[in-house]
């Protein structure tokens, strides 16, 4: 019986970055989802439930702010969830208020490559 895939959900508005990101998990064999904006991120997330959520900070319709704190109110998958924050910012306050939801995993785009990404999310898996 072949192993069972983590699931992935990127939710990342820069289309080239989401789709790198995409390519790189699919090629490195896990499940992926992408979606580009906050609102379709939440659909995403609610039904999937995916293993590990990587969010964006700044995105339209919602921002990762708010919706790390949505899928934190999902009382039984999003309470638990890892969530891994990318952002162009390294902003001391949005660091401040996500760790008071249990994120504590911070990447500013301009400082790592994929396979930090993926290292990352392996690590969090249990499979690095």
């Amino acid at each position: 019986m072949a192993e069972k895939k983590a699931k992935i959900l990127i939710i990342e508005d820069e289309k080239p970055m989401l789709d790198a990101l995409v390519d790189k998990f699919n090629a490195e064999d896990f499940e992926v989802s992408g979606a580009s904006d906050g609102e379709e991120g939440y659909k995403k997330a609610l039904d999937e439930k995916p293993d590990v959520v990587l969010l964006d900070i700044i995105m339209p319709k919602i921002d990762g702010m708010t919706l790390m704190k949505k899928i934190r109110d999902d009382k039984k998958w999003g309470k638990e969830v890892p969530i891994i924050m990318l952002t162009n910012l390294s902003d001391p306050d949005s660091v401040s208020e996500a760790t008071k939801y249990g994120v504590f995993d911070f990447l500013v785009k301009t400082d790592w490559r994929l396979d930090d990404v993926v290292g990352l999310v392996k690590q969090k898996l249990g499979i690095a």
